[in-house]
């Protein structure tokens, strides 16, 4: 599965060498030629795994380290080092990086310690997500959840009520006001959910947000933030309305039922992941 890497190293030979061998395995990888730098892109995208150099100009790793893991506590953070520094790096476990790598940097050992990495970030929370929504299905979607039990002719009736947008990497997606909509479902693409700093849910093609607004007063301020270049396709709250009215009240019970579903499921894993975030935050 690709996953969202971020390589930190103030030598450019370093950061080209990791990407090429990185992407060779089917992922993404961001670098950052400096501390600051990785601070700026971590403000815009979510990350999979970290890996960084101890010995940077402006901000050093050990100091890069401690501001990843207030954003994001259960960061996995890989430390490069040179062997003049294996007791820095020693300390940057010991301040919850998961492990180092010792500079040069060899293929077999980025491979092997990257996909440890990254399978102990699976490992934070899959069982997670799994316990959570245990109905969830490794089947890719063919429709959005709240359209369930809809005929052919009604999803298309639908689906026809929403406005297309086209949104780059890093960009924020608008949610929840009268131009852009109550409801966004994304087409292509895939869009992080943040509550202040914290990244609360990812949304892959057909996943939805926002359905709430149609059942519940008020709203949970949230952010989407683009990651990629996504398509959205945005949802009035007066055209959801219009559409059912004509419908009749057959098809709305069972878009309540849907959309209440989905709601329940959604914002039972956020919390839980929320709570998870705050405990390890206290314990640091």
């Amino acid at each position: 599965m690709k996953k969202n890497i971020l390589c930190v190293d103030d030598e450019q030979e370093i950061r080209e060498l990791i990407t090429e061998l990185l992407e060779t395995k089917g992922h993404r990888v961001v670098s950052a030629s400096d501390g600051e730098d990785a601070l700026e892109k971590i403000k815009h995208e979510s990350f999979d795994l970290f890996l960084i150099d101890m010995s940077m100009p402006k901000m050093d790793g050990m100091a890069l380290l401690k501001e990843i893991k207030k954003i994001q506590p259960l960061a996995v953070v890989i430390v490069l080092t040179g062997f003049s520094s294996i007791e820095g790096a020693v300390n940057a476990i010991h301040a919850g990086a998961y492990q180092y790598l010792s500079k040069p940097v060899m293929a077999k050992d980025l491979f092997e310690i990257v996909d440890k990495g990254l399978d102990y970030s699976e490992d934070l929370y899959g069982p997670l997500q799994k316990a959570f929504d245990p109905g969830t299905s490794s089947i890719d979607p063919v429709e959005p959840i709240m359209l369930h039990g809809f005929s052919i002719e009604d999803k298309a009736d639908f689906m026809a009520l929403g406005r297309v947008k086209q949104f780059q990497a890093g960009e924020t997606i608008p949610i929840g006001d009268s131009k852009d909509g109550s409801i966004v479902v994304v087409e292509s693409g895939e869009a992080s959910v943040w509550m202040s700093n914290t990244s609360i849910d990812y949304l892959k093609k057909f996943d939805t947000w926002g359905e709430e607004s149609i059942i519940l007063t008020g709203s949970v301020p949230v952010n989407l933030r683009a990651e990629g270049i996504v398509v959205i396709r945005f949802f009035e709250r007066k055209k959801i309305l219009d559409y059912f009215s004509y419908k009749g009240e057959k098809l709305l019970k069972r878009f309540i039922i849907n959309i209440s579903s989905g709601v329940f499921v959604k914002w039972r894993k956020s919390i839980q992941r929320i709570v998870m975030l705050k405990l390890v935050t206290s314990n640091d």
